[in-house]
């Protein structure tokens, strides 16, 4: 029997634009209201449904965990917020199932006693920090970001390609001449990385994974690290470093962008019977006859 802390005060998070989800959220909110969960509505998801909701800060010193409802990009959003505050959160697809969003909607009822009870899964991922700073021997970064599925440094310009320079330990390993260079995690394996030619890794590895896309030469491959090392890179021309998908910053030639596996984990809560491979077939269609 599993021993995770009960669930008895959770945030909820909407995905963005999306105000038909408001039926959804009310359902959700009677469910655990009725179990005797308090619900607490994050405040940028409360304006677009028209309900009160809190600020996401007050939320997380409040609650046990969070939820997301929308897909993984909602979850993935979320679970970078709730990192700080080293609070596990759990997604409600509210489209086609998700690689880490835990269930659809009306099986909600069914895992709320897991809920209670602390007899949920939990599930540990890999989160990767990026530093970047104005130059080589800068000691304060500019920006300090965290990315669950994956950083980009991806070209500038729609024409043409971007130069990446990898150091691994401060030793210069590699020139990239490229489109983009995904630097991933195994939660993210299955995202961008996977449509770039890398490989599938299970999600509770501890590996950060180099990707290039488009490269310019066939002995470029894809490599899968330990978490181990530090990396850095330096971009010759002009280009953006992408984190999830979700936000963009510009990088300049002169700047230094170091990637680490950071040793606290994010946390991910799951019905206790899921099976990651079963979600994997299902989202591949692996293992059917044609």
């Amino acid at each position: 029997m599993n021993t995770n802390k009960p669930i008895r005060k959770v945030g909820i998070v909407l995905r963005p634009s999306s105000p038909e989800l408001k039926g959804v959220f009310l359902q959700t909110r009677e469910m655990l209201e009725d179990s005797g969960i308090e619900v607490m509505l994050e405040s940028i998801s409360g304006g677009m449904i028209e309900l009160l909701g809190r600020d996401f800060a007050k939320i997380a010193s409040q609650c046990d965990g969070f939820m997301s409802l929308g897909g993984d990009g909602t979850l993935i959003s979320m679970l970078r917020r709730a990192f700080a505050y080293n609070l596990p959160c759990m997604g409600i697809n509210t489209g086609r199932l998700g690689f880490l969003t835990a269930f659809m909607p009306d099986q909600l009822q069914a895992f709320i006693p897991h809920l209670q009870n602390g007899s949920y899964a939990l599930e540990s991922h890999l989160v990767l920090q990026a530093l970047v700073f104005e130059s080589k021997d800068s000691t304060t970064p500019l920006h300090s970001i965290l990315a669950i599925n994956e950083f980009l440094i991806n070209k500038h310009e729609l024409s043409g390609m971007v130069q990446i320079d990898a150091h691994i330990d401060e030793m210069y390993f590699n020139s990239y001449r490229c489109d983009g260079l995904i630097i991933g995690t195994p939660t993210g394996s299955t995202a961008y990385n996977i449509s770039a030619g890398g490989s599938v890794i299970y999600p509770y590895c501890r590996n950060i994974l180099l990707t290039p896309i488009a490269p310019h030469s066939l002995t470029q491959r894809p490599l899968v690290l330990s978490d181990e090392f530090v990396l850095e890179f330096y971009v010759k021309q002009r280009a953006k470093l992408i984190i999830d998908g979700q936000e963009m910053l510009d990088i300049l030639p002169h700047y230094k962008v170091q990637i680490r596996a950071l040793p606290q984990s994010a946390m991910l809560i799951y019905p206790p019977n899921r099976d990651y491979f079963s979600v994997l077939k299902e989202k591949f269609s692996w293992g059917q006859e044609h």
